[in-house]
Protein backbone atom coordinates (compact mmCIF):
# COMPACT_ATOMS: atom_id res chain seq x y z
CA UNK A 1 0.00 0.00 0.00
CA UNK A 2 3.15 2.02 0.89
CA UNK A 3 4.08 1.91 -2.94
CA UNK A 4 0.56 2.60 -4.17
CA UNK A 5 0.36 5.73 -2.20
CA UNK A 6 4.20 7.21 -3.44
CA UNK A 7 2.68 6.77 -7.21
CA UNK A 8 -0.58 8.53 -6.27
CA UNK A 9 1.86 11.54 -4.97
CA UNK A 10 4.68 11.08 -7.79
CA UNK A 11 1.78 10.82 -10.26
CA UNK A 12 -0.85 13.46 -9.12
CA UNK A 13 1.78 16.02 -8.38
CA UNK A 14 3.59 15.34 -12.47
CA UNK A 15 -0.04 15.73 -14.02
CA UNK A 16 -1.04 18.99 -11.88
CA UNK A 17 2.57 20.48 -12.84
CA UNK A 18 2.09 19.36 -16.48
CA UNK A 19 1.43 22.28 -18.88
CA UNK A 20 -1.06 20.30 -22.20
CA UNK A 21 -0.26 21.05 -25.38
CA UNK A 22 -1.65 20.90 -28.74
CA UNK A 23 -2.89 17.22 -28.74
CA UNK A 24 -4.07 17.14 -25.31
CA UNK A 25 -6.47 20.46 -24.96
CA UNK A 26 -7.92 19.05 -28.94
CA UNK A 27 -9.60 16.76 -27.78
CA UNK A 28 -10.86 18.51 -25.37
CA UNK A 29 -12.34 21.45 -27.56
CA UNK A 30 -13.98 18.48 -29.83
CA UNK A 31 -15.29 17.67 -26.68
CA UNK A 32 -16.51 20.75 -25.53
CA UNK A 33 -17.30 21.77 -28.74
CA UNK A 34 -19.93 18.97 -28.96
CA UNK A 35 -23.32 19.70 -27.60
CA UNK A 36 -25.08 16.65 -28.41
CA UNK A 37 -23.40 12.63 -28.36
CA UNK A 38 -24.18 12.63 -31.92
CA UNK A 39 -22.60 15.59 -32.31
CA UNK A 40 -19.19 14.32 -30.52
CA UNK A 41 -19.19 11.51 -32.92
CA UNK A 42 -19.49 13.06 -36.22
CA UNK A 43 -16.64 15.55 -34.74
CA UNK A 44 -14.81 12.94 -33.91
CA UNK A 45 -14.63 10.99 -37.77
CA UNK A 46 -11.67 13.12 -38.43
CA UNK A 47 -9.65 12.15 -35.72
CA UNK A 48 -8.78 8.21 -36.83
CA UNK A 49 -9.24 7.42 -33.15
CA UNK A 50 -12.12 5.99 -31.92
CA UNK A 51 -14.81 7.97 -29.21
CA UNK A 52 -13.68 6.09 -26.07
CA UNK A 53 -11.53 9.11 -24.33
CA UNK A 54 -14.26 11.59 -26.32
CA UNK A 55 -17.13 9.74 -24.28
CA UNK A 56 -15.28 10.68 -21.15
CA UNK A 57 -14.36 14.01 -21.80
CA UNK A 58 -17.55 15.05 -23.19
CA UNK A 59 -19.66 13.94 -20.53
CA UNK A 60 -16.77 16.21 -17.91
CA UNK A 61 -17.51 19.09 -19.96
CA UNK A 62 -21.11 19.66 -19.94
CA UNK A 63 -20.65 19.94 -16.40
CA UNK A 64 -17.80 22.32 -16.59
CA UNK A 65 -14.63 23.37 -19.04
CA UNK A 66 -12.34 23.66 -16.27
CA UNK A 67 -9.13 21.86 -17.96
CA UNK A 68 -7.92 20.62 -14.70
CA UNK A 69 -11.15 18.14 -14.37
CA UNK A 70 -9.79 16.36 -17.82
CA UNK A 71 -6.00 15.99 -15.90
CA UNK A 72 -7.96 14.74 -13.34
CA UNK A 73 -9.69 11.95 -15.60
CA UNK A 74 -6.54 10.83 -17.05
CA UNK A 75 -5.15 10.68 -13.19
CA UNK A 76 -7.89 8.50 -11.89
CA UNK A 77 -7.08 6.27 -14.82
CA UNK A 78 -3.37 5.89 -13.94
CA UNK A 79 -4.37 5.53 -10.64
CA UNK A 80 -6.52 2.24 -11.38
CA UNK A 81 -3.78 1.01 -13.93
CA UNK A 82 -1.10 0.85 -11.00
CA UNK A 83 -3.54 -0.22 -8.76
CA UNK A 84 -4.03 -3.52 -10.95
CA UNK A 85 -0.41 -4.16 -11.19
CA UNK A 86 0.32 -3.98 -7.49
CA UNK A 87 -2.78 -5.39 -6.42
CA UNK A 88 -4.17 -7.54 -8.66
CA UNK A 89 -1.42 -8.98 -11.17
CA UNK A 90 0.88 -12.18 -10.73
CA UNK A 91 4.29 -10.35 -11.32
CA UNK A 92 6.81 -10.84 -8.67
CA UNK A 93 6.85 -8.23 -5.61
CA UNK A 94 10.41 -6.88 -7.09
CA UNK A 95 8.53 -5.83 -10.23
CA UNK A 96 5.52 -5.38 -9.09
CA UNK A 97 7.25 -1.92 -7.16
CA UNK A 98 9.48 -1.08 -10.75
CA UNK A 99 6.73 -1.07 -13.29
CA UNK A 100 4.59 1.65 -11.92
CA UNK A 101 7.54 4.10 -11.73
CA UNK A 102 8.68 3.30 -15.20
CA UNK A 103 8.09 5.77 -18.16
CA UNK A 104 5.32 4.65 -19.54
CA UNK A 105 3.51 4.18 -16.20
CA UNK A 106 4.70 7.61 -14.45
CA UNK A 107 5.36 9.91 -17.50
CA UNK A 108 4.01 9.02 -20.75
CA UNK A 109 0.69 7.51 -20.45
CA UNK A 110 -0.01 8.98 -17.27
CA UNK A 111 1.17 12.54 -17.06
CA UNK A 112 -0.38 13.15 -20.67
CA UNK A 113 -4.23 13.17 -20.64
CA UNK A 114 -4.51 11.54 -24.02
CA UNK A 115 -6.28 7.99 -24.84
CA UNK A 116 -3.12 5.46 -24.26
CA UNK A 117 -3.79 4.92 -20.62
CA UNK A 118 -7.64 3.91 -20.93
CA UNK A 119 -6.21 1.13 -23.67
CA UNK A 120 -3.52 -0.15 -20.76
CA UNK A 121 -6.59 -0.27 -18.06
CA UNK A 122 -9.06 -2.29 -20.36
CA UNK A 123 -5.79 -4.32 -21.88
CA UNK A 124 -4.72 -4.93 -17.68
CA UNK A 125 -8.86 -6.44 -17.05
CA UNK A 126 -8.92 -8.49 -19.99
CA UNK A 127 -5.59 -10.55 -18.34
CA UNK A 128 -7.39 -10.83 -15.22
CA UNK A 129 -9.58 -12.90 -16.69
CA UNK A 130 -8.34 -14.19 -19.88
CA UNK A 131 -7.73 -17.43 -18.09
CA UNK A 132 -10.40 -18.14 -15.78
CA UNK A 133 -13.77 -19.33 -16.16
CA UNK A 134 -17.07 -18.17 -14.73
CA UNK A 135 -20.59 -17.69 -15.60
CA UNK A 136 -20.59 -14.72 -17.28
CA UNK A 137 -17.09 -14.59 -18.36
CA UNK A 138 -17.82 -14.38 -22.35
CA UNK A 139 -19.86 -11.38 -21.59
CA UNK A 140 -17.18 -9.18 -19.62
CA UNK A 141 -14.22 -10.73 -22.06
CA UNK A 142 -16.12 -9.04 -25.45
CA UNK A 143 -17.21 -6.12 -23.15
CA UNK A 144 -13.55 -5.45 -22.12
CA UNK A 145 -12.49 -6.21 -25.71
CA UNK A 146 -14.71 -3.14 -27.41
CA UNK A 147 -13.68 -1.21 -24.92
CA UNK A 148 -10.03 -1.66 -25.54
CA UNK A 149 -10.68 -1.76 -29.25
CA UNK A 150 -12.40 1.86 -29.11
CA UNK A 151 -9.71 3.30 -27.51
CA UNK A 152 -6.90 3.73 -30.18
CA UNK A 153 -5.28 1.87 -32.95
CA UNK A 154 -2.85 0.25 -31.49
CA UNK A 155 -4.80 -0.61 -28.72
CA UNK A 156 -7.02 -2.41 -30.86
CA UNK A 157 -3.94 -4.39 -32.51
CA UNK A 158 -3.10 -5.01 -29.03
CA UNK A 159 -7.12 -6.49 -28.16
CA UNK A 160 -6.73 -8.60 -31.66
CA UNK A 161 -3.39 -9.98 -29.77
CA UNK A 162 -4.94 -10.86 -26.80
CA UNK A 163 -7.49 -12.47 -28.82
CA UNK A 164 -5.29 -14.96 -30.11
CA UNK A 165 -4.04 -15.90 -26.80
CA UNK A 166 -7.71 -16.39 -26.08
CA UNK A 167 -8.32 -18.71 -29.29
CA UNK A 168 -5.31 -20.66 -28.53
CA UNK A 169 -6.43 -21.06 -24.82
CA UNK A 170 -9.70 -22.16 -25.72
CA UNK A 171 -7.90 -24.66 -28.62
CA UNK A 172 -5.74 -25.73 -25.62
CA UNK A 173 -8.86 -26.32 -23.24
CA UNK A 174 -10.48 -28.32 -26.60
CA UNK A 175 -13.28 -25.85 -27.11
CA UNK A 176 -14.85 -24.55 -30.37
CA UNK A 177 -13.21 -21.62 -31.23
CA UNK A 178 -15.15 -20.36 -34.50
CA UNK A 179 -17.53 -18.55 -33.50
CA UNK A 180 -14.78 -16.79 -31.11
CA UNK A 181 -13.35 -15.88 -34.33
CA UNK A 182 -16.32 -14.55 -35.53
CA UNK A 183 -16.73 -12.45 -32.48
CA UNK A 184 -13.70 -10.77 -32.14
CA UNK A 185 -14.17 -9.82 -35.70
CA UNK A 186 -17.47 -8.60 -35.28
CA UNK A 187 -16.56 -6.92 -31.65
CA UNK A 188 -13.54 -4.75 -33.76
CA UNK A 189 -16.12 -3.56 -36.34
CA UNK A 190 -17.03 -0.21 -34.92
CA UNK A 191 -13.48 0.48 -34.25
CA UNK A 192 -12.45 -0.02 -37.86
CA UNK A 193 -15.39 2.60 -38.46
CA UNK A 194 -13.67 4.95 -36.69
CA UNK A 195 -10.02 4.49 -37.45
CA UNK A 196 -10.91 4.80 -41.07
CA UNK A 197 -12.02 8.36 -41.55
CA UNK A 198 -14.10 10.27 -44.42
CA UNK A 199 -12.41 10.65 -47.83
CA UNK A 200 -11.87 14.07 -47.04
CA UNK A 201 -9.94 13.40 -43.77
CA UNK A 202 -5.86 14.13 -44.01
CA UNK A 203 -6.33 11.01 -42.05
CA UNK A 204 -8.05 8.48 -44.52
CA UNK A 205 -7.04 5.45 -46.28
CA UNK A 206 -5.63 6.84 -49.18
CA UNK A 207 -3.33 9.24 -47.26
CA UNK A 208 -1.89 6.40 -45.75
CA UNK A 209 -1.67 4.53 -48.56
CA UNK A 210 0.18 7.15 -50.61
CA UNK A 211 2.35 7.92 -47.19
CA UNK A 212 4.55 4.70 -47.76
CA UNK A 213 8.16 5.40 -48.25
CA UNK A 214 11.60 3.97 -47.72
CA UNK A 215 12.09 5.63 -44.37
CA UNK A 216 9.01 3.78 -42.69
CA UNK A 217 10.99 0.56 -43.72
CA UNK A 218 13.90 1.83 -42.10
CA UNK A 219 12.40 3.24 -39.39
CA UNK A 220 10.82 -0.15 -38.11
CA UNK A 221 14.85 -0.84 -36.40
CA UNK A 222 13.90 1.98 -33.97
CA UNK A 223 10.66 0.83 -32.79
CA UNK A 224 11.80 -1.84 -30.44
CA UNK A 225 14.25 0.87 -28.90
CA UNK A 226 12.06 3.58 -28.51
CA UNK A 227 9.61 0.67 -26.75
CA UNK A 228 12.32 -1.24 -24.04
CA UNK A 229 14.78 1.71 -23.66
CA UNK A 230 12.98 5.12 -23.54
CA UNK A 231 15.46 7.10 -22.05
CA UNK A 232 15.74 10.58 -23.76
CA UNK A 233 18.61 12.61 -25.04
CA UNK A 234 19.25 13.88 -21.76
CA UNK A 235 21.54 16.37 -23.40
CA UNK A 236 18.74 18.09 -25.54
CA UNK A 237 16.60 20.78 -23.50
CA UNK A 238 13.89 19.36 -25.94
CA UNK A 239 14.10 15.81 -24.92
CA UNK A 240 10.23 14.69 -25.53
CA UNK A 241 9.96 11.95 -28.55
CA UNK A 242 13.86 11.68 -28.47
CA UNK A 243 16.23 8.25 -27.55
CA UNK A 244 19.37 8.66 -26.74
CA UNK A 245 20.88 5.88 -28.64
CA UNK A 246 19.38 6.92 -32.40
CA UNK A 247 20.12 10.57 -30.98
CA UNK A 248 23.73 9.70 -30.47
CA UNK A 249 24.15 7.45 -34.03
CA UNK A 250 24.43 11.40 -35.35
CA UNK A 251 28.31 11.64 -33.21
CA UNK A 252 28.66 8.25 -33.33
CA UNK A 253 29.17 6.16 -36.28
CA UNK A 254 29.14 3.16 -34.97
CA UNK A 255 25.84 3.14 -33.51
CA UNK A 256 24.68 3.00 -37.15
CA UNK A 257 25.17 -0.50 -37.00
CA UNK A 258 24.91 -1.26 -33.26
CA UNK A 259 21.42 0.34 -32.50
CA UNK A 260 19.71 -2.54 -35.46
CA UNK A 261 21.86 -5.28 -33.91
CA UNK A 262 20.44 -3.92 -30.39
CA UNK A 263 16.52 -4.15 -31.57
CA UNK A 264 16.78 -7.27 -32.48
CA UNK A 265 18.32 -8.15 -29.35
CA UNK A 266 15.64 -6.78 -27.44
CA UNK A 267 13.19 -8.28 -29.35
CA UNK A 268 14.73 -11.56 -29.61
CA UNK A 269 15.23 -11.66 -25.60
CA UNK A 270 11.77 -10.76 -25.26
CA UNK A 271 10.88 -14.10 -27.22
CA UNK A 272 13.97 -15.48 -24.68
CA UNK A 273 11.86 -14.56 -21.38
CA UNK A 274 8.58 -15.91 -22.64
CA UNK A 275 9.40 -18.81 -24.58
CA UNK A 276 8.11 -21.20 -22.05
CA UNK A 277 5.06 -20.10 -22.96
CA UNK A 278 3.65 -20.55 -26.57
CA UNK A 279 0.45 -18.37 -25.82
CA UNK A 280 2.55 -15.89 -24.27
CA UNK A 281 4.90 -16.05 -26.75
CA UNK A 282 2.41 -15.97 -30.01
CA UNK A 283 0.71 -12.99 -28.03
CA UNK A 284 4.11 -10.93 -28.19
CA UNK A 285 5.17 -11.87 -31.98
CA UNK A 286 1.57 -11.48 -33.20
CA UNK A 287 1.82 -7.59 -31.27
CA UNK A 288 4.78 -6.68 -32.43
CA UNK A 289 4.03 -7.94 -36.35
CA UNK A 290 1.23 -6.37 -36.80
CA UNK A 291 2.08 -3.06 -34.94
CA UNK A 292 5.42 -3.13 -37.75
CA UNK A 293 2.58 -3.40 -40.69
CA UNK A 294 1.10 -0.19 -39.08
CA UNK A 295 4.25 1.24 -39.03
CA UNK A 296 4.88 0.33 -42.46
CA UNK A 297 1.36 1.08 -44.10
CA UNK A 298 0.38 3.97 -41.87
CA UNK A 299 2.94 6.31 -40.21
CA UNK A 300 6.33 5.10 -38.38
CA UNK A 301 5.89 4.71 -35.13
CA UNK A 302 9.13 7.27 -34.33
CA UNK A 303 6.93 8.61 -31.06
CA UNK A 304 7.49 6.90 -27.53
CA UNK A 305 3.83 7.15 -26.90
CA UNK A 306 3.27 4.82 -30.15
CA UNK A 307 6.02 2.66 -29.62
CA UNK A 308 5.16 1.79 -26.10
CA UNK A 309 2.66 -0.28 -27.24
CA UNK A 310 5.19 -2.57 -28.41
CA UNK A 311 6.38 -2.68 -24.68
CA UNK A 312 2.82 -2.59 -22.84
CA UNK A 313 2.14 -5.66 -25.15
CA UNK A 314 5.47 -7.30 -23.69
CA UNK A 315 4.07 -6.66 -20.49
CA UNK A 316 0.91 -8.11 -20.75
CA UNK A 317 2.37 -11.30 -22.50
CA UNK A 318 4.32 -11.66 -19.39
CA UNK A 319 1.33 -10.94 -16.78
CA UNK A 320 -0.11 -14.07 -18.87
CA UNK A 321 3.00 -16.33 -18.77
CA UNK A 322 3.21 -15.30 -15.21
CA UNK A 323 -0.52 -17.12 -14.30
CA UNK A 324 0.54 -20.63 -16.12
CA UNK A 325 4.30 -20.78 -15.95
CA UNK A 326 6.55 -20.50 -12.80
CA UNK A 327 8.91 -17.65 -12.97
CA UNK A 328 12.51 -18.63 -13.04
CA UNK A 329 14.84 -15.96 -11.35
CA UNK A 330 17.09 -15.40 -14.49
CA UNK A 331 13.98 -14.74 -16.13
CA UNK A 332 12.81 -12.36 -13.21
CA UNK A 333 15.95 -10.58 -13.32
CA UNK A 334 16.00 -10.06 -16.91
CA UNK A 335 12.25 -8.54 -16.85
CA UNK A 336 13.52 -6.36 -14.07
CA UNK A 337 17.16 -5.25 -15.59
CA UNK A 338 14.46 -3.76 -18.74
CA UNK A 339 12.56 -2.07 -16.31
CA UNK A 340 15.38 -0.54 -14.04
CA UNK A 341 15.88 0.97 -17.71
CA UNK A 342 12.12 2.13 -17.84
CA UNK A 343 12.62 3.58 -14.26
CA UNK A 344 15.95 5.79 -15.31
CA UNK A 345 13.68 7.42 -18.00
CA UNK A 346 11.00 7.70 -15.97
CA UNK A 347 12.79 9.19 -13.23
CA UNK A 348 14.55 11.82 -16.02
CA UNK A 349 11.24 12.79 -17.95
CA UNK A 350 9.15 13.59 -14.87
CA UNK A 351 11.57 15.45 -12.93
CA UNK A 352 12.00 17.69 -16.35
CA UNK A 353 8.52 18.36 -16.82
CA UNK A 354 8.07 19.14 -13.41
CA UNK A 355 10.74 22.02 -13.36
CA UNK A 356 10.47 23.07 -16.75
CA UNK A 357 7.33 24.28 -19.17
CA UNK A 358 6.15 21.52 -21.19
CA UNK A 359 3.93 23.82 -23.28
CA UNK A 360 3.39 27.14 -23.39
CA UNK A 361 0.18 27.42 -24.43
CA UNK A 362 -1.46 27.40 -20.86
CA UNK A 363 -0.53 31.18 -20.81
CA UNK A 364 -2.05 32.78 -24.03
CA UNK A 365 -4.15 34.53 -21.53
CA UNK A 366 -1.01 36.81 -20.33
CA UNK A 367 -0.30 37.70 -24.25
CA UNK A 368 -4.10 38.07 -25.13
CA UNK A 369 -4.35 40.84 -22.05
CA UNK A 370 -1.31 42.81 -23.71
CA UNK A 371 -3.63 43.94 -26.93
CA UNK A 372 -4.94 47.42 -26.46
CA UNK A 373 -8.82 47.38 -25.81
CA UNK A 374 -10.16 48.45 -29.72
CA UNK A 375 -8.32 45.73 -31.53
CA UNK A 376 -8.70 43.07 -33.69
CA UNK A 377 -7.17 39.37 -32.42
CA UNK A 378 -6.31 36.33 -34.73
CA UNK A 379 -4.78 32.98 -34.15
CA UNK A 380 -3.22 30.84 -36.80
CA UNK A 381 -4.25 27.27 -37.18
CA UNK A 382 -1.77 25.69 -35.04
CA UNK A 383 -2.24 27.68 -32.01
CA UNK A 384 -6.05 28.23 -32.18
CA UNK A 385 -6.44 25.09 -30.25
CA UNK A 386 -4.54 26.58 -27.39
CA UNK A 387 -6.43 29.96 -27.16
CA UNK A 388 -9.92 28.02 -27.29
CA UNK A 389 -8.86 25.97 -24.53
CA UNK A 390 -7.62 28.39 -22.18
CA UNK A 391 -9.60 31.34 -23.19
CA UNK A 392 -12.60 29.43 -23.37
CA UNK A 393 -14.23 30.93 -26.70
CA UNK A 394 -13.37 30.43 -30.06
CA UNK A 395 -11.07 31.61 -32.30
CA UNK A 396 -10.49 33.59 -35.89
CA UNK A 397 -7.84 31.87 -37.75
CA UNK A 398 -5.92 33.83 -40.05
CA UNK A 399 -5.30 31.11 -42.39
CA UNK A 400 -8.80 29.09 -42.64
CA UNK A 401 -10.21 32.98 -42.70
CA UNK A 402 -12.88 31.27 -40.47
CA UNK A 403 -13.86 31.43 -36.42
CA UNK A 404 -12.76 27.58 -34.95
CA UNK A 405 -13.23 25.93 -31.94
CA UNK A 406 -10.98 22.83 -32.68
CA UNK A 407 -8.92 20.95 -35.61
CA UNK A 408 -10.28 19.13 -38.11
CA UNK A 409 -7.77 16.91 -40.07
CA UNK A 410 -10.03 17.42 -42.95
CA UNK A 411 -9.86 19.38 -46.23
CA UNK A 412 -8.44 22.78 -44.55
CA UNK A 413 -5.13 21.24 -43.45
CA UNK A 414 -3.94 20.64 -47.45
CA UNK A 415 -5.58 24.16 -48.33
CA UNK A 416 -3.42 26.01 -45.68
CA UNK A 417 -0.34 24.08 -46.04
CA UNK A 418 -0.37 24.43 -49.60
CA UNK A 419 -1.33 28.31 -50.31
CA UNK A 420 2.06 30.29 -50.41
CA UNK A 421 -0.22 33.29 -49.33
CA UNK A 422 -1.14 31.90 -46.42
CA UNK A 423 -0.97 34.48 -43.78
CA UNK A 424 -0.84 37.22 -46.40
CA UNK A 425 -3.97 36.05 -48.01
CA UNK A 426 -5.98 35.74 -44.55
CA UNK A 427 -4.92 39.15 -43.85
CA UNK A 428 -5.60 40.75 -47.13
CA UNK A 429 -9.30 39.07 -46.83
CA UNK A 430 -9.62 40.34 -42.74
CA UNK A 431 -8.32 43.73 -43.68
CA UNK A 432 -11.06 44.27 -47.03
CA UNK A 433 -14.09 42.58 -44.84
CA UNK A 434 -13.62 44.46 -42.07
CA UNK A 435 -12.09 47.82 -43.31
CA UNK A 436 -9.14 47.48 -40.62
CA UNK A 437 -5.35 48.15 -41.27
CA UNK A 438 -4.11 45.94 -38.17
CA UNK A 439 -4.36 43.39 -36.23
CA UNK A 440 -2.70 41.43 -32.87
CA UNK A 441 -2.07 37.83 -33.65
CA UNK A 442 -1.29 34.92 -31.44
CA UNK A 443 1.22 31.72 -33.01
CA UNK A 444 3.70 29.42 -31.93
CA UNK A 445 5.25 30.14 -34.76
CA UNK A 446 8.44 32.68 -34.15
CA UNK A 447 9.33 35.33 -36.83
CA UNK A 448 11.43 33.74 -39.20
CA UNK A 449 8.75 30.45 -39.81
CA UNK A 450 6.09 32.99 -40.36
CA UNK A 451 8.50 34.41 -43.03
CA UNK A 452 9.18 30.88 -44.71
CA UNK A 453 6.28 30.13 -44.63
CA UNK A 454 4.77 33.23 -46.51
CA UNK A 455 7.38 34.74 -48.37
CA UNK A 456 5.04 37.21 -49.24
CA UNK A 457 4.18 38.56 -45.58
CA UNK A 458 7.23 40.53 -44.65
CA UNK A 459 6.60 42.63 -48.32
CA UNK A 460 2.89 43.72 -47.78
CA UNK A 461 2.96 44.01 -43.69
CA UNK A 462 4.89 45.31 -40.57
CA UNK A 463 5.21 42.86 -38.48
CA UNK A 464 6.35 43.40 -34.56
CA UNK A 465 7.15 41.28 -31.96
CA UNK A 466 4.85 42.14 -29.00
CA UNK A 467 5.95 39.64 -26.68
CA UNK A 468 6.84 36.11 -26.64
CA UNK A 469 6.89 33.04 -23.89
CA UNK A 470 9.69 30.22 -24.44
CA UNK A 471 11.65 27.50 -23.20
CA UNK A 472 8.80 25.02 -23.58
CA UNK A 473 10.55 21.43 -23.97
CA UNK A 474 7.94 20.53 -26.51
CA UNK A 475 8.88 21.82 -30.12
CA UNK A 476 6.37 24.38 -31.51
CA UNK A 477 5.17 25.14 -27.39
CA UNK A 478 6.06 28.52 -27.87
CA UNK A 479 3.94 31.26 -27.93
CA UNK A 480 4.22 34.77 -29.50
CA UNK A 481 2.31 37.76 -30.02
CA UNK A 482 2.52 40.21 -33.30
CA UNK A 483 1.14 43.51 -33.92
CA UNK A 484 0.86 43.44 -37.87
CA UNK A 485 -0.17 46.16 -40.51
CA UNK A 486 -0.43 46.60 -43.80
CA UNK A 487 2.75 48.92 -45.29
CA UNK A 488 0.43 50.66 -47.81
CA UNK A 489 -2.35 52.04 -45.11
CA UNK A 490 -2.28 54.72 -42.57
CA UNK A 491 -1.66 52.36 -38.86
CA UNK A 492 -4.62 52.80 -36.84
CA UNK A 493 -6.28 50.72 -34.30
CA UNK A 494 -9.64 48.97 -35.95
CA UNK A 495 -12.67 48.83 -33.73
CA UNK A 496 -13.40 44.89 -33.77
CA UNK A 497 -12.44 42.87 -30.61
CA UNK A 498 -11.93 38.95 -30.22
CA UNK A 499 -10.83 37.81 -27.04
Amino acid sequence: MGIYVVYLLVSGYAISHHEPWTDEVNSWNIAKGSHRYTDLIRNTRYEGHPPGWFTILWSISKFTHNLAYMKAAQWLIAAMVVYMILFVSPFPLFTKILIPFGYYFIFEYAVFSRNYSMGVLAAFCICCILVKDFKYKPLLYYTLLFCLSNTLLLAALLGASLHLYFLLWNWEQKRKIGMHIVLGVIVSLPAVYFIFPPGDSELNKNFWHNSIAIHQLTALNEIPLRAFLPIPAWWNYQFWNTEFLLEAKNAHNFLQFADPLISLGILALGALILRKSPKSLALFIANVLVTAIVAVAVQPLTSARYSGFIFIGFITAWWLYCYETPVTTGNSRLVNMLLLVQVTAGAFAVTKDILLPFSNLYRVRELVNEVPAGNRLVTDYWTMSGYVAFMDKPAYCIDTRKEMSFIVWGTDIPAIHNDPARYSGGLNDLFSRQHIHSVYMVSIAPEQQLFSTDSQLQKSFLITLIDKREGAILRGGNLYLYRISSRQATLSPGPYVIQ
